[in-house]
C-alpha cells in the first residue's frame, strides 16, 4: 500500500535482437521507455513516424471493417460483454496470425470497398426515386421533354405554379399576349402545387409566346429527357433494380466475411501493438550493430526482468536506483480494499516526489462519508449486490471497470452499515407497507438513533468525522515531513494547529451550548479548561512566530505569522462546517425516500393500492437512488480533494506509463511464468 519504488534500467543488445526484445518487453508491460538523448556522434536515432502512421492507418482500416460487419450483420452480444475483458492468447498464436496478416488487411479493405459501393448504390436509389417522382406528372406527354417542334412549329413544354384549367391557362396567355392567336395548348397534369402542359405555336410567333409564358411563371423541366416519359420511366426502373441487385450482391459478399470478424479484431490490435513498438524504436539510441534502451521499471519487477533478459538474449542489463531522479514516474500498489480509490486520486494528481500514497487513509474516510450521505440499507444492498456479483462473475474485466465496481461495492457495504445504524430501509418502507397493507405498523428500530428524530446529534457526529478526517490529513503531513527529514517543521506545521483544535474542541465539549445541542457534556474541571485555553494560546503564539519563518525580516515574519494564524482558525472552522454536507445529503436521501413511500400508499390497501404502491416505489426509488448516489460520489470527492488534500498533498507526479499492449480485444501472454 504505497508508492512503488522505481529503478532505472538500461539495456544494450545486438540490433538483430531488437525486435524480439521489444516484443518481449511489450508483453511484460513493466518498462517505461525514456526518450533517447544522443550527446555524441556514435549513436543516432531513427525516425519511425511513417511506419507508426502506416500501422495506425491499417488499425483504423481493420476497425472500420469490423464496424461494417457489425452494421450489416450484428454479432450476438450480451449486455455485459464490455465487462468480459480481453481474450488471452499465446505468442505462438500471434506468430501464426502474422502469416495471414496481409490477407486479413486486404479483406478489411475489400469490406470497406463493398460498403462504399452500397453507400453509392443507395445514393443512386434516392436519385432514381427522385427522378421517377419528378417524371410522374409527365407520363401523358406525347413527345419527349426535349422536343422543340417541327419545321413550322415550336413546342413549349413546362409547368406553372398552382393549379390551372385549360380555360384559365388560355385566359392568362390572352391577358399577357392578346396578339397571339394561333397556338394549341394541352394540360397533361394538374395539382395544387403545379400544372404541367405543352403549347404548340407557329415559328413566327414563337418569341411572342415565350415572352407571354415567362410572364405568367413558365418553367421548363429541370432534367429533361430525350426519351418518351414511359420509356424513361422504364429505364429508371431498370437502373433502380440494378442498384438493388448491386446492394444485395455486396451484402452477400460482406456476409461471406463474417467468419473473419475475430481476425479483423486481432488485426486492429496487432497493428496498434506494432505502431507502439515503432514509436518506442524512435526513442532508442543505436549504431549499425547495437541499440541502447533506457527507461524505468518498478523495483519489485527489475531483478526478475533482468534475469529473464540475460537468460533469453545476448545483452547487457544495468539496473540502478531512480530515487534521486526528479523525472521518475509514479506507480501505486494497493490492496483490494484501497485500490478502487486509485482512479479518484489520479483524477486529482499522482503523488509528487517524496510524498507518500494517501490512498489507504483516503479510502477509509471515503467509504465512511459516502455511506453517511447515501445512508440507506436498501440502496446499499442493491449497490453492493450488483457490483459484487459482476466482480465475481467477470474475473477478466478491464482494470478500470474492476476498480470502479470495487469502489461502489465498498461504498454499498458502507451504505448498508449506516442504513442499519440509522434504520433506513428504502426510507420508512417497512412502517408504511405494514401499516397500509398488513393492518398493523411494524418497524425496525435503529441500532443508534433515527437522524430525522435527532438531526443535531447527526450534525455533531458528522462534524466529528470531519475533525478526525482533518487530523488524519495533518498526520499524513507529518509523515511526509518525516520522510523528507524536516523534523522541526512537524512541530510548527502539525503539532501547533492540531493542538489548537484539540484544546478548543475540548473546551467546547464542556460548555453548556454543546450540552444543549447534543445532550452530552465532557466533564472538564475549570482548572483543566483554563489549562486547555493556555495551551491553545501558546500554540497560537507559536503559529504567529513560526508561520512566516522563511522571511528574515521580523516585521514581515510576524505579519505572515498572524496571517497563518488566521488561516488556521478560519480554516478549521470552515473545513469542519464543510462536513455538514454529510448531514444534508444523508437527511435528503431519507426524506425523499419517505415522501415516495407516502405517495405510493395514498391509494390505500387492496390490489389496486398495492399496484399503485409498486409502480411509485420502483420509479421513485430508482430516481432517488440515482440522484443521491451521484451526489454522494461528487461530495465525497470534494471533501477528499479540498479539505483532506488541502492540508498536506502537493501532487504533481507523472503516472507510470509502461510500454505494453494497449489493445482492445486480445492480450498476448508470455509463454514462461513471470511475476
Amino acid at each position: 500500500m504505497a508508492v512503488l519504488q522505481m529503478d532505472k534500467i538500461c539495456i544494450c543488445a545486438a540490433k538483430k535482437d531488437r525486435k524480439k526484445i521489444l516484443e518481449f518487453l511489450q508483453r511484460k508491460g513493466c518498462v517505461e521507455v525514456e526518450d533517447a538523448h544522443v550527446a555524441d556522434d556514435v549513436f543516432e536515432t531513427s525516425d519511425t513516424a511513417y511506419a507508426s502512421t502506416t500501422f495506425l492507418k491499417n488499425a483504423e482500416t481493420a476497425r472500420l471493417g469490423t464496424e461494417v460487419l457489425d452494421q450489416y450483420f450484428p454479432p450476438k452480444r450480451h449486455v455485459t460483454a464490455f465487462l468480459q475483458g480481453r481474450k488471452s492468447i499465446k505468442t505462438t498464436e500471434r506468430e501464426a496470425f502474422c502469416q495471414t496478416r496481409n490477407d486479413v488487411l486486404k479483406t478489411a479493405q475489400r469490406i470497406l470497398e463493398l460498403d462504399g459501393e452500397i453507400v453509392q448504390a443507395k445514393a443512386s436509389l434516392i436519385k432514381f426515386e427522385d427522378r421517377e417522382k419528378a417524371l410522374t406528372p409527365w407520363l401523358r406527354l406525347p413527345v419527349p421533354q426535349t422536343f422543340k417542334g417541327t419545321k413550322k412549329t415550336t413546342v413549349f413544354i413546362g409547368s406553372l405554379g398552382g393549379e390551372y384549367t385549360l380555360e384559365r391557362l388560355l385566359e392568362r396567355v390572352a391577358e399577357v399576349a392578346p396578339e397571339l392567336h394561333t397556338f394549341h395548348a394541352e394540360i397533361i397534369y394538374a395539382s395544387k402545387e403545379k400544372t404541367c402542359f405543352y403549347m404548340v405555336v407557329l415559328k413566327g410567333e414563337a418569341q411572342q409566346a415565350e415572352v407571354a409564358l415567362r410572364a405568367i411563371g413558365f418553367a421548363v423541366p429541370t432534367d429533361p429527357s430525350h426519351h418518351m416519359p414511359e420509356v424513361k420511366k422504364e429505364q429508371l426502373q431498370r437502373q433502380r433494380e440494378a442498384a438493388l441487385e448491386a446492394i444485395s450482391k455486396a451484402e452477400r459478399e460482406i456476409e461471406s466475411y463474417v467468419q473473419m470478424r475475430e481476425e479483423l479484431q486481432f488485426l486492429e490490435d496487432d497493428m496498434k501493438m506494432r505502431a507502439e513498438k515503432y514509436e518506442v524504436i524512435s526513442r532508442l539510441m543505436h549504431t549499425r550493430h547495437v541499440f541502447v534502451l533506457k527507461g524505468y521499471v518498478p523495483q519489485k519487477d527489475g531483478k526478475r526482468l533482468q534475469e529473464i533478459l540475460l537468460a533469453r538474449f545476448n545483452c547487457a542489463v544495468e539496473i540502478t536506483s531512480a530515487e534521486d531522479d526528479d523525472n521518475a514516474p509514479v506507480a501505486l500498489s494497493n490492496a483490494a480494499f484501497t485500490a478502487p480509490l486509485e482512479p479518484v486520486l489520479e483524477s486529482y494528481s499522482m503523488p509528487g516526489k517524496g510524498e507518500i500514497d494517501p490512498t489507504p487513509v483516503m479510502s477509509v474516510f471515503y467509504y465512511i462519508m459516502f455511506g453517511l450521505m447515501f445512508s440507506d440499507a436498501g440502496y446499499g444492498l442493491i449497490m453492493a449486490a450488483v457490483c459484487g456479483t459482476l466482480l465475481f462473475v467477470f474475473k477478466n474485466m478491464p482494470p478500470n471497470w474492476k476498480k470502479n465496481l470495487g469502489l461502489f461495492f465498498w461504498c454499498g457495504v458502507s451504505t448498508i452499515f449506516w442504513g442499519v445504524i440509522f434504520s433506513s430501509y428504502f426510507g420508512d418502507v417497512v412502517n408504511v407497507f405494514s401499516r397500509t397493507f398488513l393492518g398493523h405498523e411494524a418497524s425496525i428500530p435503529p441500532v443508534w438513533f433515527a437522524p430525522l428524530d435527532s438531526p443535531m446529534k447527526l450534525m455533531i457526529f458528522c462534524m466529528g468525522v470531519g475533525i478526525v478526517h482533518l487530523i488524519s490529513a495533518y498526520v499524513m503531513k507529518a509523515c511526509n515531513l518525516i520522510k523528507s527529514k524536516h523534523y522541526i517543521d512537524i512541530v510548527y506545521d502539525v503539532v501547533f494547529p492540531v493542538t489548537i483544535l484539540f484544546c478548543l474542541v475540548a473546551i467546547l465539549m464542556g460548555s453548556d451550548m454543546f450540552f444543549g445541542m447534543s445532550g452530552f457534556r465532557l466533564s472538564i474541571s475549570p482548572t483543566l479548561s483554563q489549562l486547555f485555553l493556555g495551551v491553545a494560546g501558546l500554540c497560537m503564539a507559536g503559529v504567529v512566530l513560526t508561520g512566516g519563518r522563511e522571511s528574515k525580516n521580523w516585521f514581515k515574519r510576524i505579519l505572515k505569522g498572524l496571517y497563518a494564524l488566521y488561516n488556521v482558525l478560519a480554516g478549521w472552522l470552515g473545513d469542519i462546517l464543510s462536513y455538514s454536507r454529510l448531514l444534508a445529503l444523508g437527511l435528503a436521501t431519507g426524506v425523499i425516500a419517505s415522501v415516495i413511500n407516502a405517495l405510493g400508499s395514498m391509494s390505500g390497501g387492496g390490489v389496486v393500492g398495492f399496484l399503485v404502491f409498486l409502480v411509485v416505489f420502483l420509479l421513485g426509488h430508482t430516481i432517488n437512488f440515482g440522484i443521491n448516489a451521484l451526489g454522494a460520489y461528487v461530495h465525497s470527492n470534494r471533501l477528499e480533494y479540498v479539505e483532506f488534500f488541502g492540508k498536506f498533498y502537493e501532487g504533481g507526479g507523472r503516472k507510470f506509463s509502461p510500454f505494453g499492449m494497449h489493445t482492445k480485444y486480445y492480450l498476448v501472454e508470455e509463454d514462461d511464468l513471470y511475476v
